[in-house]
């Protein structure tokens, strides 16, 4: 399956984005609102082209027999760059 995901549409930190891709991983329901796409391309592997902080990044290979870990650990862990742990949170509290 190809995924296409935009984490700039969603303003949660990152231990919340984490957890709610492990749960599309866990379902395979694409019911989470920076998931912009999804293509079944006839195999139970992964690839995952992420848009973040306004760069793209990937595709990232995820194996079907790795994605569970990955469900699990966590996306930030199997990547190469570091996202931001928190996005706009809070951000409307620090203008005066």
């Amino acid at each position: 399956m190809k995924v296409w995901i935009n984490r700039d549409t969603c303003e949660s930190n990152l231990s919340a984005c984490t957890s709610c891709f492990g749960q599309f991983i866990r379902t395979g329901v694409p019911d989470r609102g920076c998931i912009m796409n999804t293509e079944d391309d006839g195999t139970e592997d992964y690839t995952v082209y992420m848009f973040s902080e306004g760069a793209e990044h990937g595709p990232y290979f995820i194996p079907k027999d790795q994605a569970e870990l990955v469900a699990y650990e966590g996306w930030d862990k199997f990547v190469d760059f570091e996202p931001n742990f928190r996005r706009n949170e809070g951000a409307d509290r620090l203008k005066k």
